[in-house]
């Protein structure tokens, strides 16, 4: 008798040590939502390494050269990317993307019949009046790889300043010479791919905002300048070079 008391006494000493321990080790309340949340959020939105999306061009592009045929003004031109972006580090990364872009020109002709809203568009033998309505019109497919740099630290809550300097490779698939019949809407396009170069590589710099766009996304708005460096001239008529600035807005996830 004395021997089952004993064992009594020691099982139930096992019982209130287990009972004791395992509320110690039990939390003292349930995780709430938004704890719960909180640690599957990532903690800052820009430690992500890798990100990939798409971005759209609204530039405007003409030709700068010290021997050309024309006269240029600028014109829009605009396009698309899909982007990626990777940073090893906070503060630098790469940048490579592939895309459509316009570029070109608009063609200053002399003004034979006094301004471009002060005459009919199109002269009666058929020929079309030229102030500010002839266009050329690059159609480019484009590779740009660049360097990029951001600020390791937010500029404002959730915005991080980033620039980008690289080269671009350009393709010039079609070259269209436009006269625009802003009246009639009988527009005259002819194809002049052969005369102009059909490959080139350019320099591109780029500035502006890494904004948090609800802790998984980036949303990017940049000022781009690109500037081809070779002669876009294929048939001897001068020496010029593309360039196109304007504004790139990226979404990246």
């Amino acid at each position: 008798m004395k021997r089952i008391s004993s064992l009594l006494i020691l099982f139930s000493a096992i019982l209130i040590f287990s009972s004791v321990h395992a509320q110690e080790a039990k939390p003292s309340s349930p995780p709430t939502k938004e704890k719960i949340l909180a640690e599957g959020r990532p903690k800052d939105i820009f430690d992500k390494k890798f990100r990939l999306g798409v971005s759209y061009h609204f530039n405007w592009g003409t030709i700068k050269g010290d021997d050309l045929p024309k006269r240029y003004f600028i014109k829009p031109c605009v396009g698309f990317n899909v982007r990626a972006e990777y940073y090893p580090l906070s503060f630098i990364g790469i940048g490579a993307g592939i895309g459509y872009q316009q570029r070109g020109a608009g063609v200053r002709n002399p003004d034979n019949y006094g301004g471009s809203f002060a005459h009919p568009w199109v002269k009666p033998t058929g020929d079309v009046d030229s102030t500010y309505i002839q266009k050329l019109r690059f159609n480019t497919w484009e590779l740009p790889i660049t360097l990029l740099l951001r600020t390791p630290n937010d500029v404002i809550k959730g915005v991080r300043l980033s620039a980008a300097a690289g080269v671009i490779f350009i393709n010039n698939f079609r070259v269209n010479d436009i006269w625009l019949d802003v009246a009639g809407g009988n527009h005259l396009e002819h194809r002049v791919t052969s005369d102009y170069l059909r490959n080139d590589v350019g320099y591109q710099f780029s500035i502006g905002p890494d904004i948090n766009a609800g802790y998984s996304n980036i949303f990017q708005v940049h000022f781009v300048y690109t500037k081809g460096m070779s002669n876009i001239y294929n048939a001897g008529q001068g020496d010029g070079r593309q360039i196109t600035y304007g504004i790139r807005v990226a979404w990246l996830m």
